[in-house]
């Protein structure tokens, strides 16, 4: 076991075009309560003054390492930062989002204490404009799960998400295991391979993660027919859990599901191009193909539950309920 007092902790901070708000994201690392730390900036040729920003931090701070590279997207940056961090764990901040002070000690802590291979924390999302809200929780707990447990629990998103940041990796983990570059939902594609390796992923319950929904996130802008990676990795990961995880089968069905039902409803309602016909047609029949079976698990988001039944009455009503839903 590596002691806290010796361990060092590389943070690999990928950075493009959010200058708006890197300043609070990099205050809230460089403040970390513990002190061990490689702060990885990974400058990915952003285009605005971020590379000033960083420069000016590095200054300012000896644990700050730098990194200038041409545009290659997030996956891309990320695996820039892995390939020169020197720390024996991993952790993921993305620049648009900040953290606790006591991110890195309590991940630490609780990954020392139960001997995991991960440990995750609790993430707050909250929209542009407004501030997080932070429950009050009467019993802080950490819950362990083993490799097939842990994929269970982010494939359903109960206590954890597929989101690659909020969580703390040993560094072997990654061994033969990259970011896919050039692909969105990267962290879908990345996180199942990294979860297989583990012997043991503790969960804590506390909030120390703080994650912006910004209006030109992916899942909001992206356009289902160009990009179909949400659907490939949900397919991907449904695949690997066939071969290697049967008994979690219902679990790689929701996000096969999920995935489908996403992408559907941002489709063209009517058209007569015949590749988004056939695209449609191909995510109509994942959504039929689950549909029963998610009304009925109670593992499932309300939200999806709702509306795979909603889909029993059709494409034109579902549609229609998930924009009501998509505005509350």
């Amino acid at each position: 076991m590596i002691n806290q007092e010796n361990a060092l902790v590389s943070i690999i901070v990928p950075i493009y075009g959010t200058e708006k708000y890197l300043k609070k994201c990099v205050d809230s690392i460089i403040k970390q309560t513990y002190r061990k730390l490689e702060i990885i900036l990974v400058n990915d040729g952003s285009p605005d003054n971020c590379p000033s920003i960083c420069e000016k931090w590095k200054k300012k701070d000896n644990r700050i390492v730098l990194i200038n590279k041409e545009n290659g997207g997030l996956s891309d940056a990320r695996n820039a930062g892995m390939k020169i961090a020197k720390g024996d764990y991993f952790i993921f901040v993305d620049s648009d989002d900040y953290v606790s002070k006591d991110y890195v000690a309590y991940l630490f802590d609780m990954l020392e204490s139960t001997q995991a291979d991960i440990a995750v924390g609790k993430m707050e999302k909250f929209m542009e404009g407004s501030s997080p809200k932070v429950e009050r929780i009467d019993r802080e707990y950490v819950l362990e799960f083993n490799a097939t447990e842990a994929i269970k629990e982010f494939l359903y998103e109960k206590h954890f998400t597929t989101n690659a940041s909020c969580k703390i990796y040993k560094k072997e983990l990654f061994e033969g295991v990259e970011f896919p570059v050039g692909k969105k939902y990267e962290d879908l594609y990345t996180l199942y391979r990294v979860v297989s390796k583990c012997d043991l992923v503790a969960y804590g319950n506390r909030s120390i993660y703080y994650y912006l929904v910004r209006g030109d996130s992916i899942i909001g802008t992206l356009n289902p027919l160009k990009n179909k990676d949400f659907l490939l990795a949900a397919k991907e990961v449904h695949s690997y859990v066939l071969n290697h995880y049967l008994t979690i089968r219902k679990a790689a069905d929701f996000k096969l599901f999920q995935a489908s039902i996403e992408m559907f409803v941002k489709l063209p309602e009517n058209t007569d191009n015949d590749e988004i016909l056939c695209y449609k047609e191909e995510l109509w029949e994942y959504i039929k193909k689950y549909r029963f079976q998610i009304v009925l698990d109670n593992n499932c988001k309300p939200k999806y539950r709702i509306l795979a039944f909603v889909s029993f009455l059709g494409q034109k009503s579902l549609r229609r309920f998930f924009q009501f839903a998509s505005r509350r």
